[in-house]
């Protein structure tokens, strides 16, 4: 609410202030591309496993989370600026893709799934109170984010040394998540089963589309003749309609299998976007170029992207995260 007032109020100071845009008075072009480097996080890869250890009268339960490390992503984008009231629209691409990692090996039958595919392997009825137990096991969890993004605002002095740019626009795109777990040397109410590995697939997969809205902050430090350093502040928010779409599948080495059939839902995607940072612009051949730089940390949170069936926690509602360094060049024209 207070970044929607923010923006609103905003837009309308803008038509009578002074456009802060490298050639205002001109039609324009800008390119930019840049890469990123992030990590995720996502409550519900906190616990893919649990390692449960019984001594008489005391036990142990360690929670296995995945490990997600630092990846390379890239964005890419086009803009223009119109002559008619010095508005400029931008439309880009973001491509991340990152890979999380754990492995357990531990006593036999100390080690236990926490999905549901696993839950009903020989237990049909669900009125066990959990699937196999096993020696070891691996995840490898893939998170592939795909999203576009479109803006249309107008850039202005609000002081000497600070500018602002509103904007609206539209957001869609889609964010695939694929969990592949191995499970090995079985073990069931003391005992042993006739598999030795398993291996349960499961997917979440979201796309959506809808509105956005945020502000760009510029703050200038230093501005001699045809360079301008600034700290900068971008803040926007998105409300998108989505679908997601779910795959949980079992199978084992002895060819049994469990397949969970997960409706599929329709709801809401909000999304919050932060960066902060510093550019560098230096304009040459008598200012009608520009280049530029930018480096910031940008953190994105999108609510309620997890959403297949957990056999700890039934539905997941669960938010991803990512954040990480932007590093960006511009080229204006």
């Amino acid at each position: 609410m207070i970044l929607f007032s923010m923006v609103f109020g905003a837009m309308l100071f803008a038509n009578e202030a002074t456009s802060s845009r490298f050639r205002p008075d001109k039609k324009g072009v800008d390119l930019f591309a840049g890469l990123i480097v992030w990590t995720a996080r996502e409550p519900g890869a906190d616990c893919w496993a649990e390692v449960i250890h019984s001594r008489g009268l005391n036990s142990s339960n360690d929670l296995r989370e995945v490990h997600f490390g630092w990846d390379l992503g890239f964005r890419v984008g086009a803009g223009y600026n119109f002559k008619y009231d010095q508005w400029d629209t931008q439309l880009y691409y973001t491509h991340f893709d990152t890979l999380g990692k754990d492995r357990v090996s531990e006593e036999r039958g100390t080690v236990h799934s926490t999905f549901l595919g696993n839950f009903y392997v020989d237990n049909p009825t669900g009125l066990g109170l959990s699937g196999p137990a096993y020696e070891s096991a691996s995840i490898d969890w893939t998170i592939r984010y795909h999203i576009f993004d479109w803006e249309l605002g107008r850039s202005f002095w609000l002081s000497k040394a600070l500018a602002l740019r509103p904007f609206i626009g539209g957001k869609g795109g889609w964010i695939d998540q694929s969990i592949h777990t191995k499970w090995n040397n079985s073990y069931f109410l003391n005992l042993f089963l006739l598999f030795r590995k398993g291996i349960e697939d499961i997917k979440n997969n979201f796309w959506g589309i809808g509105p956005t809205m945020g502000i760009h902050t510029k703050w200038v430090l230093f501005s001699p003749k045809n360079d301008l350093l600034s700290l900068i502040g971008d803040f926007s928010t998105a409300l998108m309609w989505g679908h997601w779409s779910f795959r949980d599948k079992y199978k084992n080495d002895v060819q049994q299998k469990v397949i969970i059939d997960s409706q599929n839902f329709k709801g809401n995607a909000t999304v919050f976007r932060i960066l902060l940072g510093a550019e560098w612009n230096h304009d040459f051949y008598e200012k009608r170029y520009r280049f530029g730089a930018k480096l910031g940390y940008e953190t994105q949170i999108w609510l309620n992207q997890l959403q297949f069936y957990s056999f700890v926690g039934g539905r997941m509602d669960s938010a991803l995260t990512m954040q990480g360094g932007t590093f960006e060049f511009r080229f204006d024209f």
